[in-house]
């Protein structure tokens, strides 16, 4: 929203000391006319749905956040039965059940990104229909909500990585770890990204939603969560590379366990097009959040 002062100079044809408004506040119709201070304005709104959504996902359940520490467990024991024994495929020396694991918290936080921002104008017409704030304020919020969840899951994953390391296997940590924010952030900045893309789309198209869900099945096995690039013959991973999960896993376990077949500018190229889906995302979000009141 922008304002812009009028003088006062147009007079009521029947008062002499009554003048039009000073203030007139027109919207933004630009595509680029997106406003980010405006979040940072609402920063408290923003704190109010991060505790809004950790109250709602603990509120009148048994195991509460220990719900968080079975689920990971349980989908890196599938993995490790499905893709280590029966489809025995590689992990370049790491144990399966850390292999499989460091993929799927990556991934995992990614898609709870994803999946909530796709659904911003579908979960929360109701409130953006009686007032303004930032509309990406709740995509941001959701995606620090979950940030919480996965910190649960990454103390579970480090217990078993030094349970493995006191047990006498070989793991190579880098001095790098301290990037490992990093690596997390440019997954939500992706989820954020494709997510409030997709809801563009599937809030005037409710069918996409299905279509979408399978490209996300898809993406997650182009990705290398449950086998390592080694696998793929080279002449892949450039194009490999436009994934930007591929160099946000494959960086992540060459930090934890210095196992890696990405090269450096592979991972750059990954990076761009990370920055280039959220600014895409952002854009067209932003284009059509003043209209879909008049779609849904």
């Amino acid at each position: 929203m922008k304002s812009e002062i009028i003088p006062n100079k147009k007079k009521f044809a029947n008062s002499s000391s009554k003048t039009d408004w000073d203030l007139v506040i027109t919207p933004d119709r630009g595509w680029f006319s997106v406003d980010l201070k405006a979040l940072w304005r609402y920063r408290d709104l923003i704190f109010f749905f991060i505790r809004r959504d950790l109250v709602s996902q603990y509120k009148q359940t048994i195991l509460g956040p220990i719900y968080y520490v079975f689920t990971p467990i349980i989908g890196t024991l599938i993995n490790t039965f499905i893709f280590g024994k029966i489809a025995k495929l590689e992990t370049d020396g790491i144990p399966h059940f850390l292999f499989y694991m460091s993929g799927g918290l990556f991934w995992g936080y990614f898609n709870n990104c994803l999946n909530a921002a796709k659904n911003t104008f579908a979960n929360n017409a109701g409130i953006f229909s009686q007032v303004y704030f930032p509309r990406l304020s709740v995509p941001i919020s959701q995606a620090i909500s979950s940030l919480f969840r996965l910190i649960i899951q990454f103390g579970v994953f480090f217990s078993l990585y030094i349970y493995f390391v006191v047990d006498g296997i070989e793991l190579r940590p880098s001095i790098w770890i301290v990037f490992i924010p990093i690596l997390l952030m440019q997954c939500a900045l992706l989820g954020i990204g494709v997510g409030v893309l997709l809801s563009s789309f599937t809030i005037k198209y409710r069918d996409l939603n299905f279509v979408f869900g399978f490209f996300v099945t898809s993406w997650m096995y182009a990705s290398p969560v449950v086998y390592p690039l080694s696998v793929i013959p080279e002449k892949w991973h450039f194009i490999l590379s436009l994934n930007p999960m591929v160099g946000v896993i494959e960086s992540a376990r060459q930090i934890l366990f210095g196992v890696s077949s990405l090269q450096l500018e592979y991972i750059i190229f990954g990076v761009l097009v990370n920055f280039v889906a959220l600014i895409i995302g952002v854009l067209v979000f932003n284009k059509v959040e003043r209209n879909f009141l008049d779609t849904v």
